[in-house]
């Protein structure tokens, strides 16, 4: 069976992703400590282009990693999403420990956020 069929697995293309980005108020790219969470991540189209503009506006890599969340149902997924913000924000041990607690292999429907979201604030 097809991860479309399966999962309803649709990437979303980057022009797209732009697309939908620039609707947004520039400030939410500019404030370092505004938050962004993708429940059905995928490979991370949409979290790569946010952590780039917020890095565009001044955040620094590991406060900009400190604000993106990602949830991902397909582990295959996850670790591409990781890997690709890495890639933007540089693969340190911090950066690694951070991508591996802010995108998860979870179904975003059951996930228990606030349980999540203190467990990440104990990295700070």
């Amino acid at each position: 069976m097809s991860r479309v069929k399966q999962y309803g697995e649709v990437l979303t293309p980057l022009p797209l992703v732009d697309e939908i980005l620039d609707k947004l108020p520039s400030e939410l790219f500019e404030d370092p400590e505004k938050t962004f969470l993708d429940p059905s991540c995928g490979n991370g189209n949409f979290l790569v282009r946010v952590l780039q503009r917020k890095l565009d506006n001044g955040s620094k890599p590991t406060e900009a990693l400190m604000t993106i969340y990602g949830v991902e149902i397909q582990q295959d997924n996850v670790e591409e999403c990781r890997q690709r913000l890495l890639e933007i924000a540089g693969d340190t041990k911090k950066h690694r420990l951070i991508v591996k607690h802010n995108i998860v292999c979870a179904d975003a429907l059951s996930l228990d956020y606030e349980n999540w979201y203190q467990h990440i604030n104990e990295l700070s």
